[in-house]
């Protein structure tokens, strides 16, 4: 998955300029961003994680533009237990982050998920910085070296680029 050719997007900004995106993105994290990094995930998860782990990160940046009340999104990342899959290939820190401004929980599970809100919008502004992509995943190992997938994905895609990575 991750040698796959990245899927281009084209979004439109503001101003009518267009913005080329492509959906897979590889790099590393300088240190000191990556020390502030960690201070932030353990900040807002409440939680001590063992950065000596991966660190996955399923990101949701946006409410649906439409969802009748109590209609849960059938997307199959919801479906059976996420972190023990990622866990059973590596040890993992595995999160579920959601915008600060998205309000509909219920429609990403929010009755079996435990959204961690990115209040300071750091996940944001460092990774995921085009609303329009619905967020994606991304995968850092204990070195800060990251794969990143912007827009919808499957569970399936994020266990094979998980392997292929890790």
């Amino acid at each position: 998955m991750i040698d796959k050719e990245a899927h281009l997007y084209t979004l439109e900004n503001p101003d009518g300029t267009k913005a080329f995106v492509k959906s897979h993105k590889k790099g590393k994290i300088s240190n000191k961003d990556f020390q502030s990094l960690k201070k932030y995930l353990t900040e807002i998860s409440n939680d001590q994680l063992n950065f000596d782990k991966n660190i996955v990160i399923n990101y949701i940046d946006k409410d649906p533009t439409q969802a009748s009340q109590n209609y849960q999104v059938p997307w199959d990342i919801f479906s059976g237990h996420m972190s023990d899959d990622l866990k059973a290939i590596a040890p993992t820190n595995h999160l579920w982050l959601i915008h600060k401004n998205v309000e509909n929980l219920h429609y990403y599970h929010g009755d079996k998920i435990n959204w961690i809100v990115d209040k300071d919008s750091l996940m944001r502004k460092s990774f995921f910085e085009y609303a329009d992509l619905n967020g994606g995943f991304i995968i850092i190992k204990p070195t800060g070296t990251y794969f990143l997938r912007v827009g919808e994905f499957g569970k399936r895609e994020l266990i094979d680029t998980y392997k292929e990575f890790k």
